[in-house]
């Protein structure tokens, strides 16, 4: 009878311990959540990016290739940008135009200072139009695009020669559908070349508000 009093009552505490444990466990694993999610920070918007306004120098000078007016000279510190333009055509390909006169100032022959900034920006290698810096005329880079300036004596190129300083680039700080900005770091130089004569674009640009 002992015996039996004896096994019963371990049965009992065994039990007892198993319950224990349980409700241990149970209270160590509750306040964790397993459905938390790590809480992601909102991307940039472009009020916050895109602060700089347009400032942008042009040069051009005797540039020569192609041109009707070998020298040809518009320099101003100021390019007033009067139109604007920012399309991004897939996710790897884009452009940007920007000109310093209105719609209605061009009638007839385009002026001498009637100036399109033209820029195509393309990505590679399953990289998107983002925020980066493209290298100007370097097909092979990842991420690389053409600049041009459209004039009253034709189209300027940023041309590269041998001995020349490595191409510059535009810098994209913000990119969406509706909104871009950032700057031009170009030059080129050789003003005795057939060529190529001086050229240089540099400053920020903005587009959409």
């Amino acid at each position: 009878m002992n015996k039996q009093i004896t096994r019963i009552t371990a049965m009992l505490l065994l039990a007892a311990g198993i319950t224990s444990c349980g409700d241990k466990k149970a209270e160590g694993e509750e306040g964790k959540d397993s459905t938390a999610t790590v809480e992601e920070k909102p991307a940039p918007a472009f009020a916050d990016v895109c602060k700089d306004e347009n400032a942008m120098t042009m040069t051009i000078k005797g540039y020569g290739y192609g041109m009707s007016d070998k020298k040809y000279a518009y320099e101003t510190t100021n390019f007033e940008v009067k139109q604007s333009s920012w399309t991004i055509k897939t996710d790897s390909t884009a452009t940007l135009k920007l000109s310093n006169y209105t719609a209605a100032d061009l009638v007839g022959d385009r002026k001498d200072d009637q100036v399109d900034i033209m820029v195509e920006f393309r990505a590679k290698g399953g990289k998107k139009i983002e925020a980066a810096s493209f290298v100007n005329g370097d097909y092979q880079s990842p991420m690389n695009c053409t600049t041009t300036m459209i004039t009253a004596k034709g189209t300027v190129y940023f041309n590269w020669l041998a001995g020349m300083p490595e191409s510059g680039n535009v810098k994209l700080n913000f990119a969406d559908a509706d909104h871009v900005c950032g700057s031009f770091t170009l030059a080129a130089e050789k003003p005795d070349s057939d060529m190529i004569g001086t050229v240089r674009l540099n400053g920020t640009f903005k587009v959409g508000e």
